[in-house]
């Protein structure tokens, strides 16, 4: 069971349970509905409680299941508190939202939001309904959602199941459930990848070409990655920007060089470690990327204008300790 309280999921801790309940349809309060319904009508349903390991991550599946169904089948009325989304995989469907409704198709996704009232009913084709939901949880879930396309004033996207999603969606319910921990992972594994799926693979092109686009990406890319001795043409490399146009632009948008916030990165990063631990001065050379001692210390005594060793002896009797960290 989920619980909300201030915007954050407070989900119950327990061993993993996979029940499976496959059912025909009773089409509701009507008990004469479901001898209406085709023979190969069918609902298959799967609740998962979260375990440990689930919930110190950012995702992790709450429900989901797959359906097929006649326009007599009619949808109960119900609020949720995790997220649900809906693949359309054959069939029409109705979605109805506040003031809003929409029709999906074979291919489009719904995405039903946590405290929001939806109806839903089958649009009448000559093909059943068929649908497969995912229901999900967990702090990465709204930006994942974002990213995909998806917004609670427009909660769908046409089109975008493609045979390697619908392959992944088929291959949610391949595999006999089990309480093991080693299914818990696959099954979170391929939720990401069901949202890989439908992120489109150039959305990062779509906030803008431009510098007031690439230069907040140059520099997440060097604070994530300046230990690992990278290069201002990696860096440019990364954004798909000429090496010397954006080290030009980068310098007239920061004030410094590339090569200088990575300088300074470094050099910030030594400081602490300096201060703040007892691994050696070779041992900190090396965690910044550089090749050696010496080349460490020469970079940090012309940015300090001090060595990495007086700089330790200072930090060690400013602590009061009886002696500094060495090598």
């Amino acid at each position: 069971m989920v619980f909300r309280n201030c915007g954050l999921s407070f989900c119950k801790v327990d061993a993993i349970l996979y029940p499976t309940h496959n059912k025909p349809f009773s089409g509701g309060a009507d008990e004469n509905m479901g001898k209406r319904q085709h023979p190969d009508n069918y609902e298959e349903s799967r609740h998962y409680v979260v375990d440990e390991l689930a919930l110190n991550g950012g995702l992790w599946p709450v429900r989901m299941g797959r359906m097929k169904a006649d326009p007599d089948h009619r949808f109960p009325q119900r609020i949720i508190d995790y997220y649900a989304l809906h693949f359309v995989m054959n069939g029409k469907v109705r979605h109805l939202f506040g003031e809003q409704q929409i029709e999906l198709v074979k291919g489009d996704v719904f995405c039903a939001y946590p405290g929001v009232v939806y109806h839903h009913s089958i649009v009448p084709t000559d093909q059943p309904l068929e649908m497969i939901w995912v229901s999900i949880d967990g702090g990465q879930t709204p930006l994942l959602l974002e990213k995909a396309g998806f917004r609670p004033s427009a909660p769908y996207l046409p089109g975008v199941i493609g045979k390697e999603l619908e392959t992944s969606l088929v291959h949610l319910f391949s595999q006999q459930e089990d309480n093991s921990s080693r299914r818990q992972v696959e099954l979170i594994a391929a939720i990401y990848r069901i949202f890989g799926l439908m992120i489109p693979q150039k959305s990062a092109d779509k906030l803008g070409a431009g510098p007031a686009s690439w230069i907040p990406r140059s520099i997440e890319y060097m604070n994530m990655h300046y230990t690992e001795n990278i290069n201002v043409q990696d860096v440019a490399a990364y954004i798909s920007v000429h090496r010397a146009y954006f080290s030009k632009i980068f310098a007239e948008q920061t004030g410094m060089t590339p090569i200088q916030h990575l300088q300074k990165l470094r050099m910030e990063r030594a400081l602490q470690l300096l201060q703040q631990t007892p691994h050696s001065i070779t041992e900190i050379a090396m965690t910044l990327g550089y090749p050696d001692l010496y080349a460490f210390s020469r970079a940090f005594s012309k940015h300090f204008a001090v060595s990495p060793s007086k700089l330790r002896e200072h930090a060690a009797k400013t602590r009061g300790q009886s002696g500094a960290y060495t090598e």
